[in-house]
């Protein structure tokens, strides 16, 4: 059930299955409403819709957005609130031409033009102006931080009421025991991201796709360990020399999952991922094997 939720003197978050964060900017509209910052915006129109109703039923107006990534579920509410209440759009300089160049981002999944299956409100969402956002002077009690790994620049947005919104930095348990391959562009920064955002002081920490927590502490630890075993399996796979199929058949295998081709096109696409940071590590070497590469584990 979607509720909009009191954290703070001027923050709330709205819960869900996306954990959009509202913060009260303290101005007033020239129509008398509190005028609010929204971080994200949720998948789509029809959440956008929703959002809005419950901001409206707290009497609050959205003068302006900020996107922790471009990733579709967190911007696919943008343009219903920009046609609606023309208010700016923000995120980090990359994730701003993402987000006004949203076809890229299914062709990032894919390597190249994108098969249907990944053309979905999770992979593409209306394009939008946005704005880089180290440009701007943010309004008095929000700052942010880099959080990269999950994609290319992402943050976590702090208000002054020590509540820190996290974007997709980390995912529920839940999701890390039944879905081991959660989306991660960059293994290394991930991790770092992970041990950094162990050392953030809050009071409250919100993730878009997980429970608020008051500690984060051990969720980072679970979600180290899930890219760690998954690393691990990866190596074991490759102690022989394997071609890429190979290595995503065995390790959907070994998990008890079910390749299918939107699982192809991004989950075999995060194993890519841990395959480039296993091989640039020098973890892993690479061989033209009657013309398939082929990956094998250093010993």
């Amino acid at each position: 059930m979607n509720e909009l939720i009191k954290v703070g003197e001027k923050t709330y978050y709205i819960s869900g299955p996306f954990h959009v964060g509202v913060y009260d900017l303290g101005t007033v509209s020239c129509a008398g409403k509190k005028e609010v910052c929204l971080i994200d915006t949720g998948v789509d129109k029809v959440v956008a819709k929703v959002i809005d109703k419950l901001l409206i039923e707290a009497g609050f107006i959205v003068k302006m957005i900020i996107n922790t990534h471009y990733h579709a579920d967190h911007c696919g509410g943008n343009l219903y609130f920009k046609e609606k209440y023309d208010c700016h759009i923000y995120a980090t300089k990359l994730n701003a031409a993402l987000i006004e160049n949203f076809q890229i981002c299914p062709a990032i999944i894919w390597g190249a033009t994108p098969i249907r299956e990944i053309l979905n409100n999770y992979f593409y969402a209306k394009p939008t102006e946005a704005e880089d956002i180290s440009t701007i002077n943010l309004p008095e009690g929000l700052e942010y931080t880099e959080l990269p790994g999950h994609c290319i620049g992402m943050i976590a947005v702090r208000t002054s009421d020590d509540v820190w919104f996290l974007g997709d930095a980390v995912v529920s348990q839940y999701t890390v025991e039944n879905h081991p391959l959660t989306y991660i562009y960059e293994v290394g920064e991930y991790l770092e991201s992970l041990e950094k955002l162990k050392k953030i002081k809050a009071s409250l920490y919100i993730p878009y796709h997980a429970e608020p927590e008051k500690k984060i502490k051990s969720l980072c630890d679970i979600n180290i360990k899930s890219v760690l075993d998954n690393i691990q399996t990866i190596k074991k796979i490759c102690e022989t020399p394997r071609h890429i199929d190979e290595v995503i058949s065995m390790f959907f295998n070994e998990k008890g999952l079910k390749l299918s081709m939107y699982k192809y096109a991004v989950e075999g696409g995060i194993i890519k991922t841990y395959i480039t940071h296993l091989y640039n590590n020098g973890e892993l070497t690479a061989e033209n094997i009657d013309n398939y590469i082929k990956w094998e584990t250093v010993r």
